[in-house]
């Protein structure tokens, strides 16, 4: 279910490890041992959606994953 959550969250495009473990706790993990194929390393600490992650994603629909800032409403 976590690795759904991550390439639902990619799906937008490249994002931080670090902003994806707000919301995926063992997201690090998760793109690290790719075990689906599913992401691909852009850069250090930043991942992109493959085209087997896309795949996943319309074989299983997700919510999208909406980053935890921008969930915050603002004061």
């Amino acid at each position: 279910q976590q690795a759904l959550a991550c390439a639902s969250a990619l799906a937008g495009g490249p994002r931080r490890v670090r902003d994806l473990r707000v919301d995926i706790p063992d997201a690090g993990k998760i793109l690290l041992h790719n075990v689906y194929g599913w992401f691909d390393r852009a850069e250090r600490g930043i991942y992109v959606l493959t085209d087997a992650g896309h795949a996943a994603l319309k074989r299983w629909p997700q919510h999208p994953v909406e980053p935890a800032a921008a969930a915050t409403p603002a004061k």
